[in-house]
């Protein structure tokens, strides 16, 4: 799978956060005083119980621009779902379906599928204790009460950090569900750089298995990949054929949380992912001869990168910086400003 189409399905996904067994209905008409901010959080990490359907709309901005799109989501618990990226027409550009067991990543220009097993969140490092105590040592929160999100009533949190107070994260969660409605993500120096909502959304009292199906659609290639399994620093190394190299400086917070690896070309890259508890930075270690590419650029300029060169860019997902050590190649993307991926990607040795 390209990791283009990885970092798309990875986004429509964390913008679905879990959410827990439905709480009991309370009285109208009577307010209600906001509960532990730490406590919501907590209970939108816990697996999802209550099975959904609707639209969002995401945005992402940078340099001036931005970039909007459209996912038709819906979930059926224990754990199918089935996401779909909506083009202007309003047509699927990209499909993400799992029945549980396997999860195909399709898209529409290419005419090609991605075939793996669905991901198991049991197996990574971070679980959701985990990441909540990332969370809580990274973040400070706040509760209170919001106007509805696609006329749900909701509790509104905001995250901000505890090193140097700047607010990082506003979430809107489901009074009732805690599904996470709406949220915005905010630069290291303030300033939003993305931002989501439900347009419409809904519970359905039953949602048949057809819709968490895959249908290959006619004349299009499959690519079976492998497996994600979240394996050690060892074992990369024995299913990539290269040394992993991972950075020995992480923005404040961050920590290393898993690895796979992908098939690309013929050949195989390492896919590292470190987390703040709230934000995600991705690592892409390519072999000689094997590049990723950027996506659709916004904007590109060249920057010193050790003792080299490399690019650092605006997508339609997100930040990326690209660069060469030795006869490897490596991409790393994530929500940090230039100067920080920069600083990251020089302590790659």
């Amino acid at each position: 799978m390209r990791p283009r189409a990885a970092l798309a399905a990875a986004l429509a996904l964390c913008l679905c956060l879990a959410a827990p067994a439905s709480a009991r209905r309370r009285g109208h008409g009577r307010r209600r005083r906001a509960p532990d901010a730490m406590e919501l959080l907590r209970r939108t990490l816990k697996p999802r119980a209550a099975s959904y359907e609707g639209v969002l709309s995401v945005e992402l901005f940078e340099h001036g621009f931005v970039s909007s799109r459209r996912v038709a989501v819906r979930f059926r618990r224990p754990g199918l779902y089935r996401r779909e990226l909506l083009d202007a027409s309003g047509r699927p550009a990209q499909v993400v379906v799992s029945d549980g067991k396997r999860e195909w990543i399709y898209e529409r220009a290419s005419n090609r599928v991605w075939e793996n097993a669905a991901p198991d969140p049991d197996v990574k490092r971070l679980g959701p204790d985990d990441a909540f105590d990332l969370i809580a040592a990274n973040y400070e929160a706040v509760a209170g009460a919001t106007a509805p999100v696609a006329g749900r009533s909701c509790w509104l949190v905001e995250l901000r950090s505890r090193s140097d107070g700047h607010l990082q994260r506003r979430l809107w969660i489901d009074r009732r569900t805690k599904l996470v409605l709406a949220s915005e993500d905010f630069r290291p120096g303030g300033g939003l750089a993305a931002s989501s909502r439900f347009e419409s959304l809904r519970f359905p009292g039953y949602q048949s298995k057809k819709l968490f199906r895959f249908v290959v659609p006619p004349g299009a290639k499959i690519a079976r990949g492998l497996d994600p399994d979240y394996k050690s620093l060892g074992e990369a190394k024995a299913a990539s054929g290269m040394q992993p190299k991972v950075p020995s400086w992480l923005p404040s917070g961050y920590v290393f949380e898993s690895l796979d690896v992908l098939p690309r070309s013929g050949h195989k890259i390492i896919h590292y992912r470190f987390s703040d508890g709230v934000n995600v930075l991705s690592l892409f270690q390519c072999p000689p001869k094997v590049r990723l590419d950027f996506g659709t650029l916004k904007t590109a300029q060249s920057v010193r990168v050790g003792s080299g060169d490399g690019t650092l860019a605006w997508t339609e997902e997100g930040q990326a910086l690209g660069w060469e050590q030795g006869r490897l190649h490596f991409l790393l993307v994530g929500p940090l400003s230039g100067d920080t991926l920069v600083r990251v990607a020089d302590s790659v040795r």
